[in-house]
């Protein structure tokens, strides 16, 4: 799944570079979230947020990774790409040290700083990196 920005906010438009030019760097330099990052941002936050009623592999399993997600079976297309399921995934593929921020305000903050310097393109890049 790519994203395109629209000419309105696209950077190259707005800084009148080449358009043959990658704009992962000017994402970067004028700390802007691309569209797949922003995607990442909202789906992890409201997974963050409602994540109490989501079960953690704890809970299902004996020997996995204490603060992730459990990730039910997909047996569906409509469901694979649902916000449960791929914010599920997203949130497995975050860093433990965002994971084990336990204010929700502090949290959106440092997932922002920690999304800005990458330029994800797409939301597969953030998760099979």
């Amino acid at each position: 799944m790519y994203f395109c920005l629209p000419n309105i906010i696209n950077p190259i438009s707005m800084v009148g570079v080449s358009s043959r030019m990658s704009c992962r760097q000017l994402f970067k330099e004028l700390n802007i979230l691309t569209l797949a990052s922003l995607y990442i941002f909202e789906v992890t936050c409201f997974i963050r947020k409602y994540c109490q009623s989501l079960e953690q592999n704890s809970q299902v399993h004996q020997y996995t990774k204490k603060l992730d997600m459990h990730v039910k079976l997909q047996k569906t297309e409509i469901y694979k790409k649902s916000v449960i399921n791929m914010g599920t995934k997203v949130y497995n593929n975050l860093p433990k040290f965002l994971k084990e921020i336990d204010n929700y305000k502090a949290f959106k903050k440092e997932l922002k700083l920690f999304l800005l310097p990458h330029s994800f393109y797409s939301v597969e890049e953030f998760v099979y990196s």
